[in-house]
């Protein structure tokens, strides 16, 4: 497992506007004891957040670099593959492909998803 994600890279200080944290999707996967992972997809910036027993997930992702970053989330995650991600706030748009769902960041952009099994 990856280590815990810290609070010292601002883009994934606040996850979600204020008004999505009270949903109690949302909330779940971001509870005190909520399992937290880093991420990281060729230079893309990533942080999972996850309900203890997994049923529930919020994924914040951040382009640091100059160019547009394309991400495969069932390959970032395979294991929430089979999950139906559903925006929350930033900036992205989507493609799909055989191998699976990829989101495009723009550059410096930044997107949360949530998602639940």
């Amino acid at each position: 497992m990856s280590p815990p994600a810290t609070t010292d890279t601002p883009w994934h200080r606040t996850p979600v506007p204020s008004d999505c944290l009270e949903k109690p999707h949302i909330a779940a996967a971001l509870a005190e004891d909520t399992l937290v992972r880093r991420l990281d997809s060729g230079g893309v910036e990533g942080v999972l957040h996850e309900a203890p027993d997994r049923s529930r997930a919020v994924l914040g992702l951040h382009n640091p670099t100059s160019a547009e970053a394309r991400i495969n989330l069932d390959a970032l995650l395979p294991e929430l593959a089979d999950c139906t991600w559903h925006f929350l706030s930033g900036s992205m748009h989507t493609s799909h492909a055989a191998d699976g769902m990829y989101v495009h960041l723009p550059v410096s952009g930044t997107v949360w998803l949530t998602a639940a099994s």
